[in-house]
C-alpha cells in the first residue's frame, strides 16, 4: 500500500473533499489555486497538496501562499511539478530555513515559515522523489 494517495477535487464541488484514514491525501484542485483552494476546503488531519509554477505563479508566490496554508491547515506534504532543485528551494522556504532575499518578489515578505514540517516531493515515473527517498502513490479521481 502506498503512503500516499492523490485525489484531483474542485474548490467549486458540494461534497467534502475525501480523506484517507492510515494515508496522507494529496489535493491536486482543478479549478482554482491550489494553496488557497487547500486552505478554504482542506481537512484537519495531515494532508499533502499537489501544485506547479509556471511564469504567472513564480516559486516565490507559491511558497508565501503555502506559508499561510500551512498556518490555517495541517499541510506536511507538497507535490511540486518541477525540478529538484525547485522543489529543495521551495521546502527551505516554506520552512524558514533559508533567506528570500534574492528569490522572492520585491515587497513579499516570508515571516517564519510554516508551523510544521513541510516536505516537498517531485513526481517522477510514478513515484514522489525527495533527495534519496522515493514513495509511490495512487491516484482516484
Amino acid at each position: 500500500m502506498s503512503p500516499f494517495r492523490c485525489y484531483r477535487v474542485r474548490l467549486d464541488s458540494p461534497t467534502p473533499w475525501p480523506v484517507d484514514e492510515g494515508r496522507v491525501s494529496l489535493y491536486r484542485v482543478l479549478d482554482a489555486p491550489a494553496p488557497l483552494a487547500l486552505a478554504a476546503r482542506g481537512p484537519a488531519t495531515p494532508c499533502g497538496l499537489w501544485t506547479s509554477v509556471d511564469e504567472n505563479y513564480p516559486l516565490a508566490l507559491l511558497a508565501r501562499d503555502l506559508v499561510t496554508t500551512a498556518r490555517l491547515v495541517p499541510l506536511v506534504e507538497v507535490v511540486l511539478e518541477a525540478g529538484e532543485g525547485e522543489c529543495r528551494r521551495l521546502e527551505e522556504l516554506v520552512n524558514g530555513r533559508s533567506d528570500p532575499v534574492g528569490v522572492l518578489t520585491p515587497g513579499l515578505t516570508l515571516a517564519g515559515g510554516a508551523p510544521r514540517p513541510v516536505r516537498v516531493w517531485h513526481p517522477s515515473n510514478g513515484e514522489l522523489h525527495r533527495g534519496d527517498d522515493r514513495r509511490r502513490y495512487d491516484v482516484v479521481g
